[in-house]
């Protein structure tokens, strides 16, 4: 826009200046003050426009030193994220190892409990940190894709398998239905990763909601294959279904108490599924009615 303006500006200058002489050439033969009028006239238009010229360039110099400050803090931002996300891994590792230890060695049930509340938040903050990491390379262009045939059927059941434990604590009931055949040729981090905040946004949702249902299914039709998470959790109003893909962007201060996170799940699937030549869609009827979110890919890469 400032860079608009400045040609703006300049055109100014130069038709009126071109205007003063072409009068000036047209009458000056005429009546002798002519031409100083058209030279008072030129000079107030380059002292008006060289004002306004320079201080276009002038913002346009702020402004550029702004950006590139922004630009630079958010990529100490970003690097400082990451590392002390894996400043952060070691020392969780070692405290499920001790943990998961103590939960095996223990004769006591308090001291089972308390092992395995300690293995339960720390999966809860390597899951954290796992989404800060993958946010970092998807910012910075650094993941790269594989694609390989792989199978949905046996991707699904690994996902759910992963929150059995958690499901099953919250008396959540989950269904699959996914063809044994089905398969798609993408990465197989895109569909890992994607089921594993799905699930996990899902579970969350269920939890918050005290309801009980989460279903995976996956169909082929006519655009490709589809890969769907649905439960009868909280859900969204409708006309926020494009914004929950935003970075750090969480539905409604009741959903900010009700639910633990960080906003990045739905975003990191969305990059993923986008660089991995897909698209996603999220759905719901409203607060209260559960919410679908489903990952799509074209025909030419289902198997």
């Amino acid at each position: 826009l400032l860079s608009i303006s400045a040609a703006t500006v300049g055109w100014w200058m130069y038709d009126h200046v071109q205007y003063a002489h072409s009068v000036e050439e047209r009458f000056a033969a005429d009546d002798p003050t002519v031409a100083e009028d058209s030279a008072a006239r030129i000079n107030r238009v380059l002292w008006e426009g060289g004002f306004f010229l320079v201080v276009l360039i002038g913002g346009m110099g702020v402004l550029t030193r702004t950006l590139r400050h922004d630009a630079e803090l958010r990529r100490r931002q970003q690097n400082f994220l990451a590392a002390v996300s894996h400043e952060f891994k070691s020392p969780l590792a070692s405290i499920q190892l001790a943990a998961e230890t103590l939960v095996l060695r223990s004769r006591d049930d308090d001291g089972k409990r308390l092992g395995a509340r300690i293995l339960e938040d720390g999966e809860r903050l390597l899951r954290m940190i796992d989404n800060l990491l993958d946010t970092t390379r998807l910012e910075e262009g650094r993941q790269r894709l594989q694609p390989q045939l792989t199978n949905l059927r046996a991707a699904t059941a690994s996902a759910v398998a992963a929150i059995a434990g958690r499901t099953q604590a919250s008396g959540i009931t989950v269904t699959q239905a996914v063809p044994e055949a089905l398969a798609v040729h993408v990465d197989p981090v895109v569909i890992e990763t994607g089921l594993r905040n799905l699930l996990d946004n899902a579970l969350k949702s269920c939890v918050a909601a005290k309801s009980g249902s989460i279903r995976v299914e996956a169909t082929r039709d006519a655009g490709g294959i589809v890969l769907a998470v649905s439960d009868d959790g909280l859900g969204f109003p409708p006309e926020d279904a494009g914004m929950i893909f935003e970075k750090f962007h969480r539905l409604g201060d009741e959903l900010r108490r009700a639910t633990p996170g960080t906003g990045l799940g739905l975003y990191i699937v969305k990059r993923l599924v986008e660089l991995s030549g897909g698209t996603v869609h999220a759905a719901s009827e409203g607060p209260g009615h559960g919410a679908t979110v489903s990952m799509r890919w074209p025909a030419e890469a289902a198997r």
